[in-house]
């Protein structure tokens, strides 16, 4: 049985939050979460720092045997993910309960 954990990227996500972020994420690991889904729906800025942690992220999931799935990207957050080829690692989906119904079947 998948467990999925959502957990909601601030407005900007960058050195200024990431780290915790990603604190966040490993823990929710460590409590058996098979799948994290990052919402998107309220960033409208993301940085390289926050990109490396994402990255880290499914580097992480993939130990664990877990997986990591994005939506709600804004069209600008989209275009970073294009641009710097991204978009081919990560499960992106248009919404949370898209996201989390993937991996419910």
């Amino acid at each position: 049985m998948s467990k999925a954990i959502v957990l909601k990227a601030e407005e900007r996500f960058d050195s200024g939050n990431a780290d915790a972020f990603k604190a966040e994420a490993a823990r929710e690991f460590e409590d058996g979460a098979t799948v994290l889904v990052v919402d998107f729906s309220e960033t409208r800025f993301i940085d390289s720092v926050g990109l490396g942690c994402l990255v880290s992220l499914l580097k992480r999931a993939a130990q664990c045997g877990a997986k990591v799935a994005l939506c709600s990207l804004s069209p600008q957050v989209r275009e970073i993910f294009e641009m710097t080829r991204l978009h081919r690692l990560f499960d992106i989906f248009e919404s949370k309960e898209d996201a989390v119904a993937s991996v419910e079947d």
